[in-house]
């Protein structure tokens, strides 16, 4: 167990020295070609704040999403304790690689079935994904074809799989039916009991419905993101909205696929200077952007959920102790009646 615990610390820290060291090599290239202070100094102070007033939106709607598939499932959710389990996801989120630990949410309702709600955080960052990858592939091919990023013909075979895997995808979201067989499949090769196998019988009740719900909240919380990075371009240097959807779609795709940073930190900013570069926009400033991008959209709901980590570690603590009393009582009564 410790060095399975030691092996992970390491893991941190090598991810948070290699996001640290990307961003210092991005600034030293960018800084050599424009000065990155100087376009910090001329920011709009307006735009940052409308960025900033973005972030209660971009919350809320990932409390909607949160609070529509628990309630969907569990009875008697309080609001505050959903509000809870999400900044809490975000925390184990920021540092965990792939934000993996965000599936950490179930540890917030210790009366519920976990794993069950393990399937539904599943669901929650499932439909992200499929929003971010259609809307990324969209953006990709438009790249591609357009103002020819890549050539076709070297591109042939990756836009084939992406694509026959998306029309996939959306086959199985949109058709609950045949998503529930697939599952059934799966159970049936699993042992009765077997955790994941109660993990995916969380799907068996999800309908037609549930799905539509869950990704047109998904596809509105993901356009306040691109909303917010293209208000906050906008505050160093002048961008259309069609530039930073489709630099900012690309991005977000590409981003996923590489989660090997402390919160994506210095990956999401090259990427975003590669994909707004082919408009000729500012470096210093995407760079700007997307720093703050992490300001906002990450580490200060993470700092938020601590409050409710340190919460849930202080419950844990006082449950303990009342079972140890609780103990300690039944064994003196035992030692008085003898």
């Amino acid at each position: 167990m410790k060095t399975g615990k030691s092996r992970y610390r390491w893991l941190y820290w090598l991810k948070l020295i290699a996001g640290v060291a990307l961003i210092a090599v991005l600034y030293y290239k960018i800084d050599n070609r424009e000065s990155i202070v100087d376009a910090i100094n001329n920011a709009k102070l307006q735009y940052l704040v409308v960025c900033a007033l973005l972030l209660l939106p971009n919350i809320y709607l990932a409390y909607l999403k949160w609070r529509y598939l628990l309630n969907n499932r569990f009875a008697g959710i309080r609001n505050k304790d959903v509000l809870g389990s999400l900044l809490f996801g975000y925390t184990l989120g920021l540092i965990t690689p792939g934000r993996i630990g965000e599936l950490g949410r179930g540890l917030f309702f210790p009366g519920q079935d976990r794993l069950t709600i393990t399937g539904l955080n599943v669901l929650d960052k499932a439909a992200n994904q499929v929003i971010i990858f259609t809307l990324g592939g969209i953006a990709l091919l438009t790249l591609i074809f357009h103002y020819q990023a890549w050539s076709i013909h070297d591109a042939r075979w990756l836009l084939f799989i992406g694509a026959a895997a998306l029309v996939a995808v959306w086959v199985v979201v949109l058709n609950p039916s045949l998503l529930k067989k697939i599952l059934q499949q799966l159970q049936k090769r699993l042992p009765p009991g077997s955790r994941r196998r109660s993990m995916l019988q969380t799907f068996d009740e999800f309908t037609f419905a549930n799905s539509l719900t869950v990704l047109f909240l998904s596809l509105v919380w993901y356009l306040v993101i691109i909303l917010q990075y293209h208000v906050l371009v906008n505050a160093f240097t002048e961008v259309g909205v069609t530039e930073s959807f489709l630099a900012v779609s690309a991005m977000l795709f590409v981003k996923t696929l590489l989660p090997v940073t402390f919160g994506d930190l210095g990956i999401r900013e090259g990427i975003a200077v590669f994909f707004y570069g082919f408009f000729a926009v500012s470096e210093a400033a995407v760079f700007n952007a997307s720093l703050l991008i992490f300001v906002l959209n990450f580490l200060l709901p993470a700092l938020l959920g601590t409050f409710y980590l340190f919460k849930l570690r202080e419950l844990k603590q006082n449950n303990t102790s009342t079972s140890n009393a609780s103990s300690g009582v039944f064994d003196a009564t035992l030692a008085s009646k003898k």
